[in-house]
């Protein structure tokens, strides 16, 4: 092997509870950063091979099925189901597949039955899913809240003049009602004016608690996840078979979430004759997702996160008296707060909680793919191989806004569903050709490959719903919408192969792939890629010393160049009749685009929403890569590679003026670099028949720059400048307090008297006039990795893997929310930060004053830039490996017992910051905490019965 390339056995995935395989590699391979974009059950991970390859373009990796490229998600597959996964990391390795391969590939192998008589398997997990991250420390008791908004209160009135002892009484008069800012909900048996005693700050002694709703109490739960696989194989001289089923029932900790699947597998190989085989297999899953937050953005009402996060702790979510008795239905049912009353001041006509329960969020697909081949010897050295692979994605989605409150109740409620298809044909024709001679191996490989890709949708909305329950779009009767679009992709390529030893000595291989895109114009449609590599085992000289401490060594080095031509549109794109899905993939980008609108009388007007670049054109990526492997005394192993990923011709949606009609087109702008070293250590401590002791870890670090740019263009709080890293944060500095009056202060860039800058910098509190700075700071880590150990002593096994990074930064935007002050978002809760804030009384903190007038205080700067250090306990298991003659006089060949916990803890920077979530190389939101469903823990326990 010249190339760059981690593999995972089928063992290393046994303890898995993700129903995605992948998912659950978090830490476990060098080179590659996976992490939860969401803890939503049956959503995929984010994938990053040796940091980010794109900064408009898919940052995603190839999966590759058994051969094929699968255009599908890798949930479809059980975890008992694959008996390998590979990462390709370097050209060398992956730069046959050409387009597809720029951003590493996965190449993932399902089991075959091996030879030997029948062998059935049964397995089952049954567990408990639970929130993994606690919260950030926001305030949950009413009197601290009642105290809190009452400081703030008084904060801004001395501020504006007022003195102590008045702005002590009016803050406590005004706190229920009487002005803009009161909250107009009392828990307590006292008077609204009585809440708070003005002269001492605190709750009224008498005051006796009325209520007290818990609303992440009731939107986050312990939940129940199960699991169970039967598979069967049996092997023959000239059959193969494996056939299995599984069913994954696993449980969202937030309502109303989950995610089943149902899966079917059969491989079959049969030996026609000593030159001719077969081989088929086929899989099927259906699935369905109740995700209650997947369409709703980080800052809305009806995020739950945001929500739990931001209602202050005194509100309610069902209806209570005067004296907090629960107000009940006429059918005995809770009546839910929808704040109708508009009493409160915080979320008016929203109660998420019923919202979410009364609501439908439904995914609902099934997932075909198939694969299969007829390989044929012919001549003496020659092999021809046909693979045909076909993926089918058919989905139905359902999206329905109860009509009893919430933003849909002016509308009486509202359904909206939609469909879609995906088909993925894919044709490979290989001969390869295999000769030996002396000492000398060669293996040549030609061959073609066509992919054809079709997407169809249709989805619609209507209003109005009459039976509540029922969900078929139907039962709703004025229209909304109506839309639909049909997406075409074609890949073709011809590639070839050598792989040269001499001696077993001496690696060589080179490949080379000629690739035609139907994203591009056809002028610029086909790209040429390349890879090559060499690899020495230097053991094998006869120059070497034989010693016992050096058990294997051998040096490799590879480079190649490869395409990426998944274009994306720009994350503001409104193109409506994509609105259900969202403005994803462009598969046009060298056509201007136009959609249709009717008005309101139903004629037709054409909006531009896409502007061509015909000149458009690959994104390129050429990578270096450079190591070696030692084995000391049997039992230490070692791998270290320095590698270079150079991205050039770089695809990016580039502002224009809006006076065009569109907001971005797509160019080739720039280049960029990704330069770093990863290592991989394993250590055998004890190898012996009865008791096995080992530890592992990697670590990979890596640096991002910006070689090339035609001039620095912003994109939310991140910057893209030639020299700077990407996704450097672009903001104003934080310069500290004020202590004399609590006020944030900034720095900005000193001028003379003729306006030219001097260099210095100064401070203001006035943040308009305060300068944005590039920052050193970047949303890149510096190294990531993870670490853990096997023991296992006779038949009991014990396993612990951890992942961790360091050195990045991210944006604690959820923080920044928690702490705001100004007039807006009365009634909503805050950090318990905000009461060790500045004060006439505390002057000497680092928080700025914290008011109900003061809108800049906290407001967007470095001031939020967090560590985006942590370390994870990922996964920990115990089995127990139980053999009984007894058993196997019945057939039973062996039993293992399991008990096993998946993302357990989590240690950060700030509590309820999780950096797993951080988002690198996505169309938006980069380097931000969001409000988004938080990782699960899992704790299970298992069973595996071999018959």
């Amino acid at each position: 092997m010249t190339g760059a390339v981690a593999k995972v056995d089928s063992k290393m995935l046994e303890n898995s509870q993700s129903s995605n395989a992948v998912q659950s590699l978090t830490g476990k391979v060098a080179g590659v950063q996976i992490s939860s974009n969401s803890g939503q059950p049956g959503d995929p991970p984010q994938v990053r091979f040796r940091g980010i390859g794109s900064i408009s373009s898919s940052n995603a990796p190839l999966y590759v099925v058994d051969g094929v490229p699968f255009n599908g998600d890798i949930n479809s597959i059980a975890t008992q189901d694959i008996e390998s996964i590979s990462f390709l990391k370097d050209a060398s390795s992956n730069a046959l597949y050409g387009s597809r391969g720029a951003n590493g590939v996965i190449i993932v192998t399902t089991k075959k039955a091996k030879k030997g008589q029948l062998k059935v398997t049964y397995e089952t997990k049954i567990g408990v899913n639970s929130r993994s991250v606690p919260e950030y420390d926001m305030i949950t008791d009413p009197g601290d809240y009642y105290k809190t908004v009452y400081n703030r209160i008084k904060n801004g009135l001395i501020y504006k003049g007022t003195t102590q002892a008045a702005a002590s009484n009016i803050a406590a008069q005004n706190l229920i009602n009487g002005d803009s800012y009161s909250l107009g909900y009392n828990n307590y048996n006292v008077a609204d004016n009585q809440v708070i005693n003005p002269a001492t700050g605190e709750i009224n002694p008498d005051a006796k608690l009325l209520y007290n709703d818990n609303w992440a109490k009731e939107l986050f739960r312990n939940s129940f996840r199960q699991e169970h696989y039967l598979s069967i194989s049996s092997s023959t001289d000239n059959l193969s078979s494996y056939l299995s089923l599984g069913y994954l029932s696993d449980d969202g900790y937030t309502i109303n979430s989950g995610f089943d699947r149902a899966t079917l597998r059969a491989n079959i190989d049969y030996i026609i004759s000593s030159k001719v085989k077969v081989g088929a297999n086929v899989n099927y899953a259906h699935t369905n997702q109740k995700a209650p937050i997947s369409q709703v953005s980080s800052n809305t009402y009806s995020n739950l996160f945001n929500w739990a996060r931001s209602i202050a702790p005194i509100y309610t979510i069902w209806q209570r008296d005067t004296n907090g008795n629960m107000i009940y239905n006429a059918d005995g049912s809770k009546a839910y707060e929808f704040n109708k009353s508009g009493n409160r001041p915080y979320g008016s006509n929203m109660n998420p909680y019923a919202t979410t329960l009364l609501n439908t969020n439904l995914n609902e697909e099934n997932k075909f793919g198939a694969r299969a081949y007829i390989s044929i010897d012919f001549l003496k050295d020659f092999n021809f191989r046909y693979n045909l692979g076909y993926d089918l994605l058919s989905g139905y989605y359902v999206n329905t806004a109860t009509g009893f409150g919430g933003d849909a109740e002016g509308v009486n409620g509202r359904i909206g569903t939609a469909t879609k298809n995906n088909y993925t044909l894919t044709n490979q024709q290989l001969i390869t050709w295999k000769k030996t001679f002396g000492s000398h191996s060669l293996d040549v490989l030609i061959g073609h490959e066509s992919s054809d890709y079709t997407s169809k949708m249709l989805a619609g909305q209507k209003n109005n719903i009459i039976i509540p329950d029922l969900t078929n779009i139907s039962n709703a009767t004025t229209y909304s919408y109506l839309d639909g679009y049909n997406d075409l992709y074609k890949v073709e390529g011809y590639f070839s192969r050598v792989n040269y030893n001499y001696k077993n000595k001496y690696f060589f291989n080179g490949s080379y792939r000629r690739d035609g895109s139907s994203v591009f114009a056809p002028e610029n449609r086909w790209g040429n890629f390349y890879g090559f590599g060499a690899a020495w085992s230097v053991m094998k000289e006869s120059f070497f010393p034989k010693t016992k401490w050096i058990t294997d060594l051998r040096i490799k080095g590879s480079y190649g160049e490869q395409g990426n031509d998944n274009i994306q549109y720009p994350k503001t794109s409104q193109i409506n009749h994509r609105s259900y899905f969202g403005s994803l993939r462009n598969y046009y980008a060298y056509e201007t685009q136009y959609e249709i609108l009717p008005d309101a009388e139903g004629n037709a007007s054409v909006l531009y929403v896409f502007d061509a670049q015909r000149d458009v054109k690959w994104e390129k990526s050429k990578n270096l890569n450079v190591g070696f492997d030692i084995v000391l005394f049997d039992r230490i192993s070692f791998e270290a590679e320095y590698f270079e990923r150079n991205v050039s011709d770089l695809i990016y949606n580039f502002p224009i003026g809006p006076s065009t009609g569109t907001q971005y087109v797509s160019k080739n702008i720039g280049d960029m670099s990704n330069k770093g070293v990863e290592i991989n250590l394993g250590l055998d401590i004890i190898k012996k028949e009865k008791i096995d002791f080992n530890i592992w870890a990697n670590a990979t670090h890596y640096k991002n720059k910006i070689t090339s740019l035609p001039a620095a263009f912003n994109e939310g709080i991140s910057r893209f400048e030639e020299g700077a890293p990407a996704y450097s944060y672009f903001l104003k500095e934080f310069a500290g307090v004020d202590k004399t009056n609590g006020d944030a202060l900034w720095y900005k860039d000193e001028k003379d008297a003729s306006g030219k800058l001097t260099g210095n910098k100064l401070t203001t509190n006035v943040y308009g006039d305060a300068t944005t700075y590039l920052s050193s700071k970047d949303a890149n880590p510096n190294i990531y990795g993870g670490f853990g150990t096997l023991f296992r002593f006779r038949d009991v096994t014990f396993q612990a893997s951890f992942a961790y990074q360091m050195g990045g930064y991210m944006y604690d935007g959820v923080y920044q929310n928690a702490m705001y002050s100004g007039s807006d978002n009365i009634g909503q809760n805050y950090h318990k930060d905000v009461n060790k804030a500045w004060t006439v009384d505390n002057p000497n903190s680092d928080i700025p004053r914290i008011d109900h007038i003061s809108t800049f205080q906290m407001t967007t700067s470095d001031y939020f830039l967090s560590k985006s250090d942590y370390l994870s306990l990922q996964d920990v298991s115990i089995s127990y490996d139980f053999k009984n003659m007894a058993l196997k006089n019945l057939g039973v060949q062996s039993t293992k017992f399991s008990l096993m916990g998946s993302n357990l803890a989590l240690w950060s920077k700030r509590k309820g910051m999780d950096p797993r979530l951080n988002n690198i190389g996505e169309r938006s939101n980069n380097g931000q905490s969001l409000n988004v469903y938080g990782v699960t823990k899992t704790v299970s326990f298992g069973l595996t019965v071999n018959f």
